[in-house]
């Protein structure tokens, strides 16, 4: 897949072609609505947990019976730097395990958008290699950014006006294993491996970051995130077809 790079806006340009095609599509809805479900489940379980979690190490570090009024303020401010962290870390497991969950489904929409864009369809993949593959890249992606994020969330919490750099490395981390993963449904569907994704990443670097801080950037808006996982393979089948088209 050599050829011209795809360039930043590339990248957004593929994410938000791919919302339209779900939108546009009532076809797509019903494949949709899979992964939504299955993502909305895991995300309100592990923000929940993580939730509880934060609550009760800030108690036990900073609170107690003989806390005083600077140690419970500090307590609260741990407290809700922890709930930032957990609620990003609780989305990014959700999303990695409701992929493999609801595959069959993403590969649907994977497929649909390339028949849709260039009337090419690919070789059905063996249903628990293309489940397990998925598994492996999506705990790969977790294993390489919940570190990333926690050293993130620490020199956050030490150096608060550090913040200005690492709130926004943050967003660039979560993009960017976002569309790693996005990425594993096109690449799959023409019997790639894992080593193809991080290559095209590496070739497209600047397609890949711009799909990644514009998805980032929706989940902003409330509710967004759910809907990531279908808009997201949707968006990642565009850009893989447009630089498929500029390698030809």
């Amino acid at each position: 897949m050599k050829g011209a790079a795809l360039g930043f806006f590339s990248g957004v340009r593929a994410l938000f072609g791919g919302i339209g095609f779900i939108v546009s599509k009532p076809a797509m809805w019903g494949w949709s609505m899979i992964p939504i479900i299955a993502a909305a489940l895991l995300f309100a379980v592990f923000s929940g947990l993580s939730i509880w979690g934060s609550n009760e190490l800030s108690h036990h570090l900073l609170g107690g019976d003989g806390a005083t009024t600077a140690s419970t303020v500090g307590m609260w401010a741990l407290r809700v730097v922890l709930w930032l962290v957990s609620i990003v870390v609780a989305f990014l497991v959700a999303m990695s395990l409701a992929q493999p969950l609801s595959g069959f489904a993403l590969e649907a929409i994977a497929r649909r958008q390339e028949i849709d864009l260039t009337g090419r369809q690919w070789p059905d993949q063996p249903f628990v290699a293309s489940t397990l593959r998925s598994l492996r890249v999506s705990l790969a992606a977790l294993f390489v950014s919940l570190p990333i994020l926690a050293v993130l969330a620490v020199i956050t919490l030490l150096v608060p006006p550090l913040s200005i750099i690492t709130i926004p490395l943050k967003f660039l981390v979560t993009g960017l294993t976002a569309a790693y993963d996005f990425i594993d449904y096109p690449l799959s569907l023409r019997g790639s491996g894992v080593r193809s994704r991080l290559g095209f990443m590496k070739e497209h670097f600047w397609a890949v970051t711009g799909f990644g801080i514009a998805a980032a950037l929706l989940l902003l808006i409330p509710g967004f995130g759910l809907f990531l996982l279908p808009f997201g393979v949707a968006g990642a089948t565009r850009m893989i077809i447009e630089a498929d088209q500029r390698a030809r």
